[in-house]
Formats: structure tokens, C-alpha cells, sequence
């Protein structure tokens, strides 16, 4: 019983300092989720933010190409070149030979006629045969024909023709169409725009012709573009060679050819991580010391509660003198068997010690306390496992036997009783020997009750003491013919 309830006090303490513990974890666990939370929140805007500027410079960037390549194919003079019998292959010379891969690095310029056909095809600064252009413009008609719609959607008649209205490039109705493509092995940006007038010329009804153009993509591009973006690793690459590690957004190609943009997402939450880590480790590090003092502090508190509660209950229930239990004790368990039917039958021994008042006024209380300690401890022995000795007041005792219930066990044990009282005790100031009267009672055998069984008992005691002292009475012997037995010479005690 002991070891259990000190188990207890300790589990008590545990649990207080596992409280205290559970309190950090979990303040420091919501830190930790809100600070993740957040991050992911700064992480998931950043990323939107830099697609949004990453989208917007891929767009500019076919915006300048096309702006470069309106200077030809939004010009009265394209108009009047191209739109007639026999092109005028001087201004080809002039104007796009000589100039486009120099001045505006397009490594292809094809002009497509009404039909889709290639009419005029040059490779970088060389006049090609018209028909060496025809693979890029089936692989990318797509484009001329997007930029075919928009000119239908936004021409307007003007005399005995049709014109654009606005800028084909910068305005809401702009008439260009443009994608990052492959061109015979090449990584670039691809513009087919509609050739148009821009002051004087008008087109005929129908079909107009597309001025076809390339600029591939290069590191010097990727630099500008990166620098401009503030982006690390930012390219524009195959979605097949695009590293899985960095962010990447969907620019243009054909089919399952597509076009990415990709970069190294910055992360804003390994600065938040960084800057607020040293602040939470050292505020979790002085809660955690609190928390520590206070938990130790209550702990101490609530184990002195629960000893004094624990010592409170003991004393209750136990005899302060001798730690045997009481009489409430002994009336709890006798109750509990005859109440609650825990057994059969069980036997009730009263005994009071003989001569014992002599040992008081001969030596003193203390002396008495002594010999009391001594004789409860012998008896207690005695007993052991058979039932339990409570100690009822004064030099009286009275013992609730479980086993062993037949008479003549019963008889044995009180006259080791007996016996054991009778040695000489030894105490500081010198030695004394008393002895012992006992009366026997067994439920449900001599009363039905508690209270009548232990009366009964404790007459049979009376009826010993009358008789001499030093021996055992049976309760349900008649008083002219006791069932007693001596066990030593009571002469020593009369």
C-alpha cells in the first residue's frame, strides 16, 4: 500500500512537469505552425507575384518583336511593293536583306501570299528560294492564320479598299499574332502580322499577306531579361529540359512541344524562419524556465498537499501510537463482510492486557507507550495474513480473523496470543511483563450483527478477566461452565 501511494505522489509530480512540458510544446508547436503557415502564405504570393511579372515580360519581349517588325509590314511602301504583279524585290533587297538580321537579329523573314504560300524567304542577310520557307510556315500556320482573324476583325473600308485602324501592335485592337517557338532547332519567339498601310495605301478584299518572322533566343536575351526580371536562373526552355527544382510557367509551343519560363523561386519564408527563429527560441527558452520554476514550485506544493492529505487519511483510519488500525477501520471491514457477504463466517477477538496499569504508575507513561508499541507489534506478527489487529483504546485490542475459523485454530492462535504478551518487555528505564485476557465471538455463530458479535466478544473478555486473568473464553459458553483455557500461571497476575 505504501510504495503504491508513493508511486502515486510521484506520477503527481511527473504529471505536473508533463503538463508544464505539454504547455511549451504547444506554444511553441502554434508558433511554429503559424510562422509555417505564414510562410507558405509569403511563398504562395510571391510566386504569384514573380509568374505575373515573368508573364508580362514574355509578352513584352514578342511585343518588341513585333513593334521591330511593323516597321515593315505596317508601311504604304510593304503595301506597294508586295501587293502587285511582279514584287519589287529591290525593296526586299533594301529593306530586309540588308537590314533584318543585322539591325534586328531575325534569322528568318518569310512573306506568305493570299494563299499561304511562301512568296519571298530569307535566312538571316541571304535571299533564299521562296520555297525554303514553306516547312516553318506549315509548322507554324497557326499564327498566320490568328493573325489573318485579327485583321478581318479589325479592318475597316476606307475608299475602294480596306486599312487597320490604330497601331497593329500597342493598341487594344492589335492585329499581330506571336508565340515562342522551335524553328529548325532553335529556341525563339515567332511574329506573324498582316501587311497593312499606315497612311495612304489600301488593301484589296480578301486574304492579306503575313510577313513571317524569327528571332531566336540567346544568352545576351535570357541576361536582359533575367536582370530585368530580378529572378535567379530565370531561361526560357523546352518543358522536357526544364529542371524540376525551379519554378516554371508555360509560355508558348505546339502540342506537347511546350515552351517554359523557369526561375529560382524566391522564398520569403526562409527569411521570416530567420528572423523570427532567434526571437522564438528565446522566448520558448524563458517560458520553458517559468513554466519550470512554477511547475517545481506546485509540484512541491501539491505533493506536501497530498502527503499531509495521505498522513490525514492514515491517521483516520489508524492508531497514532502503534500504526495498528482502529476501531473505525475495524468497524469499516467487519461492516463490509456482513454487509456486502465477502465471507461465509469470521471470528472477533477482543483482548485487554493484564496488569498493565502497574507498569504506568511503576514507571511512567512513557514506559507504558513502550510496552503498548511492543505488545501491539507481537500481536500484529501473530495475526499476520489471517485477518487484521486493531488496536481500540487504552491497552484493549481487537482482531477480525478471515481464515483459520475453526475452533480449534482460533484456540491456538489466542494462546500464542497470550504467550507473546507475556514475555518480558524491554524498555530505556528497564523491563516489565504484563499480560493478556482474550474473548472470542465468531459471526454468524454467536450473533447476527456487528455490533452484537463484538459485544459478545468483547463479554466473553469480561468473563476471562473474572475468572483469572490469562486465559481465552468462547462466547457461546454458558457463564456457569466457561470453554476457557489457561495458558500460563495466572497466579502471576492476580
Amino acid at each position: 500500500m505504501a510504495a503504491a501511494k508513493s508511486g502515486f505522489k510521484f506520477n503527481l509530480a511527473i504529471g505536473i512537469y508533463v503538463l508544464c512540458a505539454a504547455i511549451v510544446v504547444g506554444f511553441a508547436g502554434s508558433n511554429f505552425y503559424v510562422l509555417s503557415t505564414a510562410g507558405d502564405v509569403a511563398n504562395k504570393v510571391q510566386h504569384e507575384a514573380e509568374a505575373n511579372l515573368v508573364a508580362k515580360e514574355v509578352q513584352l519581349e514578342l511585343q518588341d518583336l513585333a513593334d521591330d517588325q511593323s516597321d515593315i509590314s505596317y508601311w504604304d511602301e510593304s503595301v506597294y511593293a508586295f501587293y502587285r504583279d511582279d514584287i519589287d524585290m529591290d525593296f526586299v533587297e533594301e529593306e530586309i536583306v540588308d537590314g533584318s538580321w543585322d539591325e534586328m537579329d531575325l534569322e528568318h523573314v518569310i512573306v506568305v501570299d493570299e494563299e499561304g504560300r511562301p512568296e519571298v524567304t530569307v535566312y538571316r542577310d541571304q535571299l533564299m528560294d521562296p520555297n525554303d520557307g514553306l516547312a516553318n510556315i506549315v509548322a507554324n500556320f497557326d499564327l498566320i492564320q490568328r493573325a489573318r482573324t485579327k485583321y478581318f476583325a479589325n479592318r475597316k473600308v476606307r475608299g475602294k479598299g480596306f486599312v487597320t485602324i490604330g497601331d497593329p501592335v500597342w493598341s487594344k485592337t492589335s492585329i499581330y499574332a506571336a508565340d515562342y517557338r522551335i524553328v529548325e532547332g532553335q529556341l525563339g519567339m515567332a511574329v506573324a502580322q498582316a501587311i497593312v498601310p499606315d497612311i495612304l495605301e489600301v488593301l484589296p478584299d480578301g486574304n492579306p499577306k503575313v510577313l513571317f518572322t524569327f528571332r531566336p533566343l540567346n544568352k545576351f536575351a535570357f541576361a536582359q531579361v533575367r536582370d530585368q526580371l530580378g529572378l535567379s536562373r530565370f531561361a526560357i526552355v523546352e518543358q522536357s529540359e526544364a529542371s524540376p527544382e525551379l519554378d516554371q510557367m508555360v509560355i508558348g509551343g505546339l502540342g506537347n512541344d511546350k515552351i517554359v519560363a523557369v526561375w529560382q523561386a524566391t522564398k520569403p519564408s526562409t527569411n521570416i524562419w530567420d528572423q523570427t527563429i532567434p526571437f522564438l527560441a528565446g522566448l520558448l527558452g524563458l517560458i520553458a524556465v517559468g513554466l519550470g520554476f512554477i511547475g517545481y514550485r506546485y509540484s512541491k506544493i501539491v505533493t506536501r498537499i497530498q502527503i499531509s492529505e495521505e498522513r490525514n487519511r492514515f491517521m483516520a483510519e489508524h492508531d497514532a501510537l502503534t500504526g495498528l488500525p482502529n476501531r473505525l477501520q475495524f468497524d469499516n471491514q467487519l461492516d463490509d463482510i456482513i454487509a456486502k457477504g465477502e465471507l461465509d463466517r469470521c471470528a472477533i477477538i477482543c483482548t485487554d492486557l493484564d496488569k498493565f496499569k502497574a507498569v504506568n504508575d511503576t514507571y511512567g507513561h512513557q514506559a507504558g507507550d513502550a510496552v503498548i508499541k511492543t505488545v501491539a507489534n507481537r500481536i500484529a506478527d501473530i495475526v499476520g495474513d489471517k485477518g487484521m489487529a486493531a488496536r481500540v483504546g487504552g491497552d484493549e485490542f481487537i482482531i477480525l480473523l478471515r481464515n483459520g475459523l475453526d475452533e480449534d485454530s482460533v484456540m491456538m492462535l489466542c494462546d500464542s496470543i497470550i504467550e507473546s504478551v507475556c514475555e518480558e518487555v524491554v524498555f530505556d528505564n528497564g523491563s516489565a511483563a504484563v499480560g493478556a485476557s482474550i474473548g472470542v465471538a465468531w459471526w454468524p455463530d454467536d450473533a447476527l450483527t456487528a455490533k452484537t458479535v463484538i459485544r459478545s466478544a468483547d463479554q466473553a473478555l469480561y468473563r476471562a478477566k473474572e475468572l483469572g486473568r490469562g486465559q481465552t473464553v468462547r462466547a457461546a459458553a454458558p457463564n456457569d461452565h466457561p470453554d476457557r483455557r489457561n495458558t500460563i500461571d495466572r497466579r502471576k497476575f492476580v
